[in-house]
């Protein structure tokens, strides 16, 4: 039987300090990915993952799980704390892509989406990723925590330091509203609207 993250915890906090590596097989991926859509370079993503866990371990003698939350999101707000740190001694950050995007051709079993199918899409994928490069980097980063990563309001508001799942909700509905103006002002959109 799998090991909770809590378990796992309060055996590292006991001395079992190895056991720290399963928490990182757990979450280097999300932590990663949360990381690379922040910034553009994915060797700086793997730079700030590392220091993400890095940071973490040092931390871990201090990590209560009713005071600090589940582990991911602590996590995450770790590596937010680093970007933010990357941003203030380098250049601004660049939203990269939405999904992972790494060159590999997928094959689709037969009755799936033809060529054209495939190609609209991306091109609409495309835009979109364009009209996120119009929000601000606070609005970039709580779309990416509420539908990449996939936190609650509660564990949002706990990464980025928001005093209230209000306000995390403002926030969300402000970028919501943003993004879909964009979308709205895209010729691309407009002219698949008439379309249909």
């Amino acid at each position: 039987m799998e090991m909770t993250d809590e378990v796992i915890i309060k055996r590292v906090q006991a001395g079992d300090l190895a056991l720290f590596g399963e928490l990182h097989k757990r979450y280097y991926k999300r932590v990663w990915g949360y990381l690379h859509r922040c910034v553009s370079d994915e060797e700086t993503a793997k730079d700030l993952a590392a220091e993400t866990f890095i940071n973490a371990y040092r931390a871990i003698g201090h990590y209560e799980i009713r005071e600090q939350g589940r582990f991911g999101p602590f996590l995450l707000k770790v590596a937010r704390n680093l970007l933010i740190d990357h941003q203030r001694a380098r250049r601004p950050w660049a939203f990269t892509s939405m999904e992972t995007d790494d060159g590999q051709t997928i094959d689709l079993p037969d009755g799936g989406p033809s060529l054209l199918e495939r190609i609209l899409q991306e091109e609409r994928v495309d835009r979109v990723r364009q009209a996120m490069e119009h929000l601000s980097l606070s609005d970039r980063e709580i779309l990416a925590l509420a539908y990449q990563q996939e936190l609650t309001l509660k564990e949002i508001a706990q990464v980025t330091g928001k005093p209230s799942v209000t306000a995390v909700t403002s926030h969300l509905h402000r970028a919501i509203s943003k993004l879909r103006a964009f979308i709205r002002a895209d010729e691309y959109f407009e002219a698949e609207r008439t379309e249909t």
